[in-house]
């Protein structure tokens, strides 16, 4: 005990510290973990314990709670989890009569595991007890509480509910009225009559009636879907623009609808940047409702099964689903999104199928990394030069929707001036970020133009062109993306036409953007903490223009 450290460092302080003596870099991982047993002296302090424990007439409980909190759902995950699950198996095997260990598990955590174990029905399927709640278990669980909590020794539970209850919620029937909202999950139940009691004490008096329960129902609600906002928020920026597009309509929806609720929302592209961002993720409107399903906000009707399955770990639907397959918002967010179907029939609600927590899961940043490496992968295969000049232009638009999100906004292909076959991208200037607002501030460009030129070299004509383009709405400056590897002006070349356009066309000012450009910060979209480094570099580089490139006119 000397050895373990300080009584008030918490556990992992003193596993850490512990494991950090032990295990070292020259070693491989297999190593280290393999000599860990006898460095930590695992089976001395397992003799020692066994010694304390026939020593003593008590039984040891351990009850291990929240394993599955926090973590992501893929193989390492759930390994993780197994492991923990393996290890209280071999304690309770080792000190058998003494030492009983019970972990809980979600159980769609448990499905991972025994999906994912080769070992699971060997080792863990005879050591568990799957619980299931039906009314009659959650009514003995709820008077029980009540009992305690009003120190009422009435043996018979419905007369001890119809004390405390009144009018509709009198006996067994009105218990399950009661039920209609919480799915049968204990925790809910158990909010749900808490905040009943309390409105019927504000109310002096000691019993609830239905009133009570909508009122509470209103609330849970409304913080259910707070929450759900909340955990999200940094990984689902755009969540609260989503759901909010299924209020005040129907609970029950088939996907071909679902579509057109949330079409307009990613054909708008003048929310803040961040949102703006995440939208520009999505291919289309199946991608979202794949992540709302992934969330536990809408479930989809198995035929099969005669139900709606809803899921929180972030899996796609594993079934097929068509236009007419129908979808159902989670009956919990019902009353904060004002749906038509208030109140929810008793029988239904035991027939849904669903997870009973919600779980934020790390899907929404796959999918933002697969897009996203999706559209940096395209780039290797579109060739320079005419062949691929219409990919290499909606390869653009994609990018630079992505880049600066929210910056700029009805961004779009157009018709290039001097060439019918050819399309360049314009898009408004929202000067929502200190570089756009300099831009329009200095150069007036409230429309902005990319010339995309699917090749490496510029000559004059391309400088020429885009002076065409600058004026009016247009203002000063204009870019043009090529396949360059760098930002870099060459001289006699490059710099000599930019700085013609600067000192003998009105100051103006075309900034060239390179491939690379734009691959290197697609690829810091990845991380949340750099979404903004395309605009922070691309003020750096007008400054480059005007402190090095625009000083004096070349000779």
């Amino acid at each position: 005990m000397k050895d373990w450290g300080d009584s008030r460092d918490n556990v992992a302080t003193k596993l850490r510290r512990k494991l950090r003596k032990f295990v070292s870099a020259k070693n491989s991982p297999e190593d280290n973990i393999a000599d860990l047993s006898s460095n930590l002296k695992v089976n001395e302090v397992e003799e020692a314990l066994n010694d304390v424990f026939k020593q003593s007439d008590q039984k040891i409980v351990l009850l291990i709670d929240r394993l599955d909190e926090g973590y992501t759902p893929d193989n390492m995950g759930v390994a993780l989890v197994d492991g923990f699950v393996q290890s209280v198996i071999d304690l309770n095997s080792k000190f058998l009569g003494n030492v009983q260990g019970i972990v809980f598990l979600r159980d769609n955590m448990y499905r991972s595991i025994s999906i994912n174990d080769p070992d699971f029905t060997r080792n863990i399927e005879g050591q568990v007890l799957r619980l299931h709640w039906d009314d009659y278990g959650l009514f003995n669980l709820v008077c029980n509480r009540i009992r305690i909590a009003n120190k009422n020794n009435q043996e018979n539970n419905t007369r001890l509910w119809n004390t405390y209850t009144a009018r509709e919620l009198r006996g067994r029937e009105g218990f399950r009225l009661a039920l209609r909202l919480t799915l049968y999950r204990p925790r809910d139940i158990l909010v749900l009559l808490n905040n009943s009691f309390l409105h019927a004490s504000i109310d002096e008096r000691k019993e609830i009636v239905l009133d009570d329960i909508d009122i509470s129902a209103k609330s849970i609600s409304e913080n259910r879907l707070h929450d759900l906002h909340k955990e999200y928020e940094s990984i689902f920026p755009a969540l609260r623009l989503f759901t909010s597009a299924f209020s005040s309509a129907s609970s029950e929806t088939t996907i071909f609808k679902a579509k057109t609720k949330v079409k307009p929302i990613l054909e708008k592209d003048d929310h803040e940047p961040r949102v703006q961002r995440d939208i520009a993720i999505f291919r289309d409107s199946n991608q979202v409702l794949q992540r709302l399903y992934g969330i536990g906000f809408i479930g989809i009707y198995d035929d099969k099964a005669s139900s709606y399955v809803f899921c929180h770990d972030g899996r796609d639907p594993v079934k097929e689903v068509s236009p007419d397959s129908k979808i159902l918002i989670h009956p919990c967010y019902w009353l904060a999104l004002n749906l038509t179907e208030k109140t929810f029939d008793i029988d239904q609600a035991g027939e849904i199928y669903d997870e009973y927590d919600i779980e934020v899961s790390s899907i929404s940043e796959e999918q933002r990394h697969a897009r996203i490496g999706q559209i940096i992968e395209e780039i290797k295969e579109i060739e320079h030069g005419k062949e691929g000049c219409f990919s290499f232009e909606e390869w653009c638009l994609q990018a630079i929707k992505l880049l600066f999100a929210g910056s700029l906004s009805n961004i779009e292909l157009h018709a290039n001036k001097n060439g019918r076959q050819q399309r360049d991208v314009v898009a408004t200037n929202m000067e929502s970020t200190p570089v756009w607002k300099r831009i329009l501030t200095d150069y007036g460009s409230r429309q902005v133009v990319f010339e995309i030129k699917n090749y490496e070299d510029l000559s004059a004509d391309e400088y020429r062109q885009m002076n065409t383009y600058l004026s009016n709405d247009y203002g000063r400056l204009g870019f043009i993306i090529t396949r360059s590897q760098n930002n870099n002006l060459e001289k006699g070349k490059e710099l000599d036409w930019v700085q013609e356009l600067y000192f003998n066309h009105g100051k103006k000012v075309v900034i060239k953007l390179s491939e690379r450009y734009i691959l290197k910060h697609l690829s810091k979209l990845r991380s949340p903490q750099k979404h903004d480094a395309a605009n922070i570099e691309l003020n750096k580089l007008i400054d480059t223009y005007i402190r090095q490139y625009l000083i004096i006119k070349s000779k």
